[in-house]
């Protein structure tokens, strides 16, 4: 007999933590349309030179093959390990057909190899925003991602988090200031300030020859943003003479106050000139969402705008931003700071008692009238068990109403309504039904 055992970092949930990923994967959506993303599909399985394309580690993709077929069969198919490669492949492919700017949304599985540990799975979902244009794509497209994102979470409704945003140059052009030679490598340090300690930190810049004046520099860098508001460093750095700053800062701004007049609190935005992911190929604008109180864990949220990354597929240029909710990862934050409540087994909010053959016909009436008005329902498959265990049954998956009819009930055209999380019980018509319970 074989050992039922799924596999390790490989998702799969009982049915109360699957609703809440359902949950929030319906509220994404919905915040995602609303601000006319149109979500598309791309298959799960890519060629291996598309998935190479772009920054890939071939060690972390996995290939697939049929246990029977030769190895050249499909030796070259891989699953993807995000849904913004095979976007590029997908927009260079349809560059005539689509419309620009394309806002699109995906929502869906990827797979890649992790070293197994907390909040890293092989196989998780994201949900991607992004907008793509085939001309100078306008600052106001990193706006509209930013604010969809923000909506989506804010009615996730878990608890705060703060979105960080910086604009890349303004980094570079801070390090070129103090006459850092090695400044990719800097930043790659700068990145690591919130896993390390400020010893170790410090450490690491010596390692890469940075002087004691330029260390001090920047850790006087780091610790302004962290004791400032988002005006107060927008404010300070507006003082500088350096037209390019200036620039940088200036689209800070306008970032900052659109997203404030698009009603995104000021309490979930942090303006964070040390943000840097993406080193090698985010160009401006990048975005990193840490839930508060778990900051030192993994970010939940992040993305950027990118200047052309379905280059190895066009020679047209596709400058785009975007945003990905690491659906999997959020889930997995929240539960490990006790933010979520599996209160619920299943998507049923009726169960319909089911007692004797006389009330069948008016037990299947009810079925399809609460059915046809979108509100979930069963009916109890076995019609000789005892109401105590029927009643059992629906309290234990946490079905808010049971409905019983009587013989009382069934000559009078009533029926029982019991709500079993006040264990109110009450007589009420069959029209008014569908009112009361919603």
């Amino acid at each position: 007999m074989i050992k039922p055992q799924a596999i390790s970092w490989f998702g799969e949930n009982l049915p109360e933590a699957q609703l809440i990923e359902e949950k929030f994967k319906d509220i994404i959506k919905k915040n995602y349309s609303l601000s006319g993303f149109t979500p598309i599909d791309t298959p799960v399985v890519e060629r291996l030179d598309v998935l190479l394309a772009k920054w890939a580690d071939d060690n972390e993709v996995y290939a697939i093959h049929r246990v029977n077929g030769e190895v050249w069969d499909d030796s070259s198919l891989w699953l993807r390990f995000d849904l913004t490669v095979p976007l590029a492949r997908y927009v260079a492919q349809y560059e005539w057909e689509l419309t620009f700017p394309f806002r699109r949304q995906h929502i869906w599985r990827v797979y890649r190899w992790e070293r197994p540990q907390k909040g890293r799975y092989r196989e998780f979902y994201q949900a991607d925003v992004d907008i793509i244009w085939n001309w100078d794509l306008p600052l106001f497209a990193d706006v509209e991602v930013i604010s969809t994102v923000y909506n989506s979470l804010r009615e996730l409704d878990f608890w705060e988090f703060v979105i960080n945003i910086n604009n890349k140059k303004f980094l570079w052009g801070f390090l070129k200031s103090l006459s850092i030679e090695n400044i990719a490598w800097t930043i790659s340090i700068i990145d690591k300030k919130d896993k390390v300690r400020h010893d170790k930190l410090n450490e690491m810049f010596i390692s890469i020859w940075l002087n004691n004046t330029q260390i001090e520099k920047i850790v006087e860098f780091i610790r302004f943003w962290e004791e400032k508001t988002s005006v107060e460093i927008l404010t300070f750095y507006s003082q500088f003479d350096d037209e390019l700053l200036k620039t940088w800062i200036e689209e800070l701004k306008f970032l900052y106050n659109n997203l404030i007049s698009l009603w995104v609190e000021e309490k979930y935005l942090k303006i964070n000139p040390s943000i840097s992911r993406g080193l090698n190929y985010y160009t401006w604008t990048v975005f990193e969402t840490f839930i508060v109180w778990a900051e030192n864990m993994w970010s939940v949220s992040s993305w950027g705008r990118y200047e052309n990354l379905a280059s190895n597929f066009t020679k047209n240029n596709y400058p785009w931003v975007g945003w990905s909710i690491g659906l999997s990862r959020l889930i997995a934050v929240l539960n490990n700071i006790w933010k979520i409540e599996l209160n619920r087994k299943t998507v049923s909010k009726v169960m319909l008692v089911n007692m004797w053959d006389e009330t069948l016909k008016t037990n299947l009436e009810i079925l399809s009238i609460l059915r046809k008005s979108g509100i979930s329902c069963e009916i109890y498959l076995e019609s000789e068990a005892k109401i105590v265990k029927q009643l059992k049954y629906a309290n234990n998956k946490k079905i808010n109403f049971v409905i019983i009819i009587w013989e009382e009930e069934l000559k009078n055209n009533t029926l029982q309504l019991k709500n079993l999380d006040s264990w109110v019980q009450s007589t009420i018509t069959k029209d008014e039904l569908n009112d009361y319970i919603k």
